[in-house]
């Protein structure tokens, strides 16, 4: 799920530009902007491209503002130079970051004041940050896993912690369910839609009408928290 990048054909379009076409066993012509300003195409099998790309002309209008929307969000999301004063997000909040000397942990948590980095690690924040995430990260969801696995009537599966920057979590073939580390950082709701979202998959391994029903059955709002991920989800990064 999440922000996988889509197999298909690359193509251009003089009105769209590039774009992904995706096909599928569909009927109709589905448009999609993606976190990454990338436009994703999903068509049904035997659509000519002269269709697909009428279709395009028809939503022009409506491509060229959702990309241009993307874009504005992108250039938004704050860089970290890991200097006091910045905030870093956890569980749906940011929260303050300083800079300290003689500290025995390179970096810590408290939920009253934040993060603190000691002044030795600061070199290496990004890495050190990383591998705080990671693990609250595994701690987090080996829980909610744990929670939802009954619910959603499968057994608790193995579990990955990924480095994923365009997906939120995965479910393999041989019942791996990976999510990435940067999850942490998003909503408890949030956290938990995606952790339904992959375990619904072990019953079914595609987004069937069949599969939102097991997912609606355990989060009746599931479109909420799936919408929050796709407007959010660009921000959560270090």
């Amino acid at each position: 799920m999440g922000v996988k990048k889509p197999e298909g054909e690359r193509r251009t379009s003089p009105v769209a530009g590039a774009y992904t076409l995706v096909r599928s066993r569909r009927r109709t012509v589905g448009l999609e902007i993606r976190p990454d300003a990338t436009l994703v195409v999903r068509a049904p099998m035997l659509a000519p491209v002269s269709y697909v790309e009428s279709i395009l002309m028809q939503r022009a209008g409506w491509i060229s503002a959702k990309l241009a929307l993307v874009r504005s969000r992108a250039s938004l999301v704050p860089r970290h130079d890991f200097l006091t004063g910045e905030r870093f997000p956890y569980l749906g909040q940011e929260w303050p970051f300083v800079v300290v000397a003689f500290q025995k942990q390179p970096l810590t948590f408290d939920a009253k004041t934040g993060f603190t980095l000691d002044v030795a690690a600061f070199d290496r924040g990004e890495v050190v940050f990383e591998e705080w995430y990671r693990t609250q990260a595994r701690e987090l969801l080996i829980e909610r896993v744990q929670h939802y696995a009954p619910l959603v009537g499968v057994s608790v599966p193995r579990l990955r912690i990924s480095g994923a920057e365009r997906r939120w979590g995965s479910c393999s073939t041989s019942g791996t369910v990976s999510f990435a580390w940067r999850l942490v950082m998003a909503p408890m709701d949030v956290i938990d839609y995606v952790v339904v979202h992959e375990l619904a998959h072990l019953r079914e391994m595609n987004h069937s009408v069949r599969f939102w029903a097991i997912v609606a059955s355990v989060l009746p709002d599931h479109d909420a928290r799936r919408r929050w991920l796709k407007e959010h989800g660009g921000s959560l990064t270090i």
